[in-house]
């Protein structure tokens, strides 16, 4: 059971606040810790949003929770997962966790703090046998909001850094943990979905290739990696967005330039390594081979057009004899009469697969 403000509002005091301790003179986050602990005669606690301890008070009692955060610098799985399960970096105010005897984690009281929306930390006050009451709650709510106050005006460069640091770990495969952490750094919920873009927007985290993450809402329909994601599969939305520039580059004319549009060039996409050009028709090879281009371009727009003739004959401005000229040099060296012959798709598919490759290749 989950206790919070509600609990004691009813007698709750009007001092609550105000915090009187000898921090609201000296403006030390150390202080506070002290004061308040001193006050409770509790052992007190303030963490970052990755749970590194930055103040404690002497310890009047631990549990194996406390022990690896100030002794051995740790974070113990217990503590990362009573925030994530009972959304604690969500929270407004303190909130009573239970116990959990398994992991040597006794009950206490998390004060997140946070500036906004932005969460800085957690404060911890250790307090197994229920001393906190109503003027408990006052004094740890009142500390809470010293101490982010304190934490909002510590230096900021060092969040941009981290933050980076932590795209960079989703973008290169699933990470659950990263996308909690960044979560709760930023003031997200840990269920945000997140696009990949090449659309610059306000706001967002900068990703390789000049793609730009965000936080998914409507803005977000047509984003270059479709439809959202969970963060924590942050790398695939970005390579969604990477392969659909690919795809456009290589030739694809999309209705949006979004993943979800990419239709048959996702078979493309999506063919493995092992599979070439040659593989689907020799015909590809032998017209990106040509001196000139032309062959290739008229190939190429050809089949793109649904092999219509007086399409293609509008888009690449020639006369209608000077395409099926063309057409009749493609057929002889390719062996596929692109008007009739069925095997133009697997030419269609090759010279897409060849153009996807060579733009990858140079870039």
């Amino acid at each position: 059971m989950l206790f919070t403000r509600e609990v004691l509002a009813s007698t709750r005091p009007d001092s609550c606040a105000t915090y009187h301790g000898v921090v609201s003179a000296a403006g030390d986050l150390q202080a506070v810790v002290d004061d308040v602990a001193g006050r409770l005669g509790l052992s007190v606690l303030v963490e970052d949003t990755e749970f590194q301890a930055l103040s404690w008070s002497v310890q009047v009692e631990v549990d194996d929770v406390r022990l690896q955060t100030i002794l051995r610098r740790g974070v113990h799985p217990a503590a990362v997962a009573m925030v994530h399960d009972l959304g604690l970096a969500q929270a407004t105010e303190p909130v009573r966790t239970p116990a959990v005897p398994d992991a040597g984690m006794q009950a206490r009281w998390c004060a997140p703090l946070r500036k906004g929306r932005r969460l800085l930390g957690f404060m911890w006050v250790l307090d197994p046998n229920d001393e906190v009451d109503a003027s408990g709650f006052a004094l740890v709510l009142a500390a809470a909001e010293r101490s982010s106050a304190l934490l909002a005006e510590r230096p900021a460069d060092a969040n941009p850094r981290r933050i980076l640091e932590l795209v960079r770990r989703l973008e290169s495969g699933r990470d659950l943990e990263s996308a909690r952490t960044l979560a709760a750094l930023v003031g997200l919920p840990d269920d945000v979905l997140v696009v990949a873009d090449a659309a610059p927007r306000s706001g967002g985290w900068s990703l390789s290739g000049g793609l730009i993450a965000y936080p998914a809402h409507e803005d977000h329909r047509n984003a270059t990696s479709g439809r959202p994601v969970p963060l924590a599969e942050l790398g695939e939305a970005a390579r969604r967005a990477r392969m659909t520039l690919q795809a456009i580059a290589a030739g694809a004319v999309l209705r949006t330039p979004s993943w979800d549009d990419l239709r048959t060039w996702r078979f493309i996409v999506d063919a493995p390594e092992s599979l070439t050009p040659a593989d689907l028709h020799a015909g590809a090879d032998l017209l990106r081979g040509l001196k000139r281009q032309d062959l290739l371009t008229t190939a190429r727009i050809f089949l793109e057009l649904g092999a219509d003739a007086a399409a293609t004959s509008s888009a690449l401005h020639l006369h209608r004899t000077t395409l099926y000229y063309r057409l009749d040099r493609i057929a002889a060296l390719t062996g596929t009469d692109l008007r009739s012959d069925p095997s133009r798709q697997d030419l269609d598919l090759a010279l897409r697969l060849a153009a996807f490759r060579a733009v990858a290749s140079s870039a």
